[in-house]
């Protein structure tokens, strides 16, 4: 089994045509035996990016609405969500003073971190954020940028 992180402008990939939206959606292919994790913080993020997309006229109002019906399935019955808990904030707190990152970036990251305890084993975490990238490469994650991947 192989296990990736995914932030929420990494996961955004999957249901927009971004740059390395080819690359993540190769993630979900049905043959493949991994493990999509991401934060419980992941579903706010995501239904304002989405909010944001379409304010910005990006997307449709239908698009943005069958995009959030994806995600909910896809939330329930295909991710591992890693619940908010107070040693993540506890350790979020300590990241941000520690690395370059904004508050939601440093759950993220803890959120990550508690994933690997959970599961036992590494995993590889991909952020679409550069100070989020050399933060978990710093905190010793296997990391890659979606945003490479054309």
């Amino acid at each position: 089994m192989t296990a990736y992180f995914l932030d929420t402008s990494a996961l955004a990939k999957r249901y927009l045509v971004e740059t390395g939206s080819g690359w993540i959606k190769s993630f979900f292919l049905p043959t493949l035996n991994q493990v999509i994790v991401i934060s419980e913080l992941t579903p706010v993020e995501m239904f304002s990016l989405l909010a944001r997309r379409q304010r910005e006229g990006y997307i449709s109002p239908q698009d943005a609405a069958a995009f959030q019906a994806d995600f909910w399935v896809h939330f329930e019955k295909q991710y591992l969500v890693v619940n908010l808990e107070s040693p993540i904030l506890l350790q979020a707190r300590s990241l941000v003073t520690n690395h370059k990152l904004r508050t939601l970036d440093a759950i993220q990251l803890a959120s990550a971190a508690h994933a690997t305890n959970i599961l036992g084993e590494p995993l590889t975490f991909l952020p679409g954020d550069v100070d989020l990238l050399t933060a978990a490469s710093n905190e010793g994650f296997v990391v890659d940028n979606p945003n490479a991947h054309p």
